[in-house]
C-alpha cells in the first residue's frame, strides 16, 4: 500500500497540470505578479508587441502617401567639346513695291526671291555647368489603393492583437501547471508533516511499550520502517520544490528568492462555467479580421484599373559660366527662375496582366482564411465541449473525494483510539494511516484535475486573461 502512495505522490508531481492558483495569496508572491512578470520576460510575446509596432508604422506610411513631398536636386559638371552647327539655307521673299519719285513716274520694283545662307561650322565651347532646384509632389488620387490598403493594414493589425491576446491567455495557462505544482506539493508536505508528528509519538509509546513486552519488536520495527519511508518522500519532496522553483524563474525572470516566497492553498476553482463560447476565442476573432484585411486587399488590387492623379510645383535654375563659345568668351549663360506648377495623371490602361494576378491572388488569400477560419471553428468547437465535460465531472468528482477523506479521517481517529485500547495491532493502525493518507492525496489529485479543466475551459472561451484573475 506504501508503494502505491510513493507511485501516486510521484504522479502527481510529474503530471502536466493545467489548472493554476488565481486566488491572491497572504504569501509574498501571488499568480498575478507572476502573471504579469511572465508577460514581461516572455521573448515571443515581446516579438509579437514589435509586429505590432511595425504594423502601425505601416499603416502611417500609407496614409502618409497624401502628405505633401518636397526635394532639392542639384548638379555641378565641368563641360568641354564641339559645338557643330549645320544649316540649309532659308529662303524667302521680298513683296513688290511701287516706289515714288519726285517729277518723275513712279518705279515699280518686283518682287525678290532670297536666302539666308545655310552654316556649317564647328565651334569649340567651355564652361562651368551648374543645375538646381526645388520640386514639390502631392498626391491627389492612388485610385482608391492608399485608402482600402490602409483599411486592411487596420484589420490585419486587429487580427494581430487578436493573437497577442490569445498568447497571453497562453502563456497565463503554462505559468499555472507550475504554480499548481507547488500548491500540490505544499498540500503533499503538509500531510506528510502530519504523519511524521503521529509517528513519532507513535514511535514513543511504541518504545514503552517494547520495553514493558507489551509488543513484539516485529510490531516496533514496522513503525521505524514507516518513519524511514516517511522521511525518504519528504527529501524527495524538497528536490521537486527546488526544480519547479527553477522552471518558475525561468519563466517570470524573478529571483530565486521571490519564487520561494510562493506559499498557496489548493482550492477548487467555482462559478467557471458562465455563458461564454468557443465563438468569443481570439484565434476565431483574429481570423475574421484577416477575412476583411484579405478583402480590402482584393479591393485595392482592383483601383489598380483606376488612374492616379498628381500636382507638382518646380522652382529651378540652370546655368553655364566662365565659359567660351568659339572666339567669343561669356560670364554667364543661365535661366532664373524657371518656375512650373501644374497636375498630372498617369493611368495604366494595360500593365501585362499584373493586376488582373494580383486580383486573383487576393481571392485565393481570402479563400484560404475562410477555410482556415472554418478549420478552427470545428477544432475549437471540439476543444470547448471537451473543456466543458471535462470541468463538470472533475466538479463533481471533487465533491466525492471531500466525502471520501472526511470518511478516511473518521475511520483514522477511530483505529488510533482501537489501537490505543489494545483492541487491533499496529499493522492494521499503520494500515488505517496508509488509508488516510490516500484519500488525502487522491482528494488533491482531484481539485488539481478540477482547477486543470477550469483553466481549460477559461482558455477555450477566451476568458483567461489578467482582467479574469484579478476578478477571481
Amino acid at each position: 500500500m506504501r508503494t502505491k502512495i510513493i507511485a501516486l505522490v510521484l504522479i502527481l508531481l510529474t503530471a502536466k497540470v493545467n489548472g493554476q492558483t488565481l486566488q491572491s495569496d497572504t504569501g509574498r508572491v501571488d499568480f498575478l505578479v507572476l502573471a504579469e512578470a511572465a508577460m514581461a520576460h516572455n521573448k515571443t510575446l515581446q516579438n509579437q508587441q514589435l509586429e505590432l509596432k511595425k504594423l502601425g508604422l505601416t499603416q502611417k506610411q500609407i496614409y502618409h502617401t497624401y502628405i505633401p513631398t518636397l526635394e532639392a536636386s542639384g548638379a555641378y559638371a565641368y563641360s568641354k567639346g564641339q559645338l557643330n552647327i549645320d544649316t540649309d539655307p532659308i529662303p524667302f521673299t521680298l513683296p513688290g513695291m511701287t516706289l515714288p519719285l519726285p517729277g518723275l513716274p513712279p518705279v515699280e520694283l518686283p518682287p525678290m526671291h532670297l536666302a539666308i545662307p545655310g552654316i556649317d561650322q564647328g565651334l569649340d565651347y567651355s564652361g562651368n555647368l551648374w543645375m538646381g532646384g526645388l520640386t514639390a509632389k502631392w498626391t491627389l488620387f492612388t485610385g482608391l489603393k492608399a485608402p482600402y490598403l490602409g483599411k486592411a493594414m487596420k484589420h490585419k493589425i486587429q487580427a494581430n492583437e487578436y493573437l497577442l491576446q490569445q498568447s497571453e491567455a497562453d502563456i497565463i495557462e503554462e505559468l499555472a501547471i507550475y504554480y499548481d505544482k507547488v500548491a500540490l506539493l505544499a498540500q503533499a508536505e503538509k500531510l506528510l508533516k502530519e504523519s511524521e508528528k503521529r509517528l513519532n509519538r507513535e514511535a514513543d509509546v511504541a518504545q514503552r511499550a517494547l520495553t514493558e513486552g507489551l509488543i513484539t519488536q516485529h510490531d516496533y520495527q514496522k513503525i521505524e520502517i514507516a518513519r524511514l519511508d516517511l522521511a525518504s518522500r519528504q527529501i524527495e519532496l524538497r528536490g521537486n520544490r527546488q526544480l519547479l522553483q527553477l522552471k518558475l524563474q525561468q519563466l517570470t525572470g524573478l529571483s530565486v528568492d521571490e519564487i520561494a516566497g510562493i506559499s498557496v492553498e489548493l482550492q477548487p476553482m467555482r462559478n467557471v462555467a458562465g455563458e461564454g463560447t468557443y465563438m468569443a476565442r481570439p484565434e476565431l476573432k483574429a481570423l475574421d479580421e484577416a477575412i476583411v484585411a484579405s478583402e480590402y486587399k482584393l479591393k485595392s488590387e482592383s483601383s489598380g484599373y483606376l488612374p492616379k492623379v498628381q500636382a507638382f510645383a518646380t522652382h529651378q535654375y540652370a546655368g553655364f559660366t566662365n565659359g567660351e563659345l568659339g572666339p567669343v568668351g561669356f560670364n554667364e549663360i543661365s535661366a532664373y527662375p524657371v518656375n512650373a506648377v501644374g497636375v498630372g495623371f498617369k493611368w495604366e490602361l494595360f500593365d501585362g496582366f499584373h493586376t488582373h494576378d494580383e486580383r486573383k491572388k487576393a481571392k485565393i488569400q481570402i479563400q484560404q482564411t475562410q477555410n482556415k477560419r472554418a478549420e478552427a471553428a470545428e477544432m475549437l468547437m471540439l476543444n470547448y465541449n471537451n473543456a466543458f465535460n471535462s470541468y463538470q465531472v472533475a466538479t463533481a468528482q471533487e465533491a466525492l473525494r471531500a466525502r471520501q477523506q472526511d470518511v478516511s479521517k473518521r475511520s483514522l481517529q477511530i483505529s488510533y483510539k482501537e489501537y490505543q485500547n489494545g483492541l487491533i495491532k499496529v499493522s492494521e493502525f499503520l494500515e488505517a494511516q496508509t488509508d488516510y493518507e490516500k484519500s488525502v492525496l487522491d482528494y488533491y489529485q482531484t481539485v488539481y484535475e478540477q482547477r486543470q479543466s477550469a483553466v481549460k475551459l477559461l482558455n477555450a472561451t477566451g476568458e483567461l486573461n489578467l482582467e479574469t484573475i484579478r476578478n477571481l
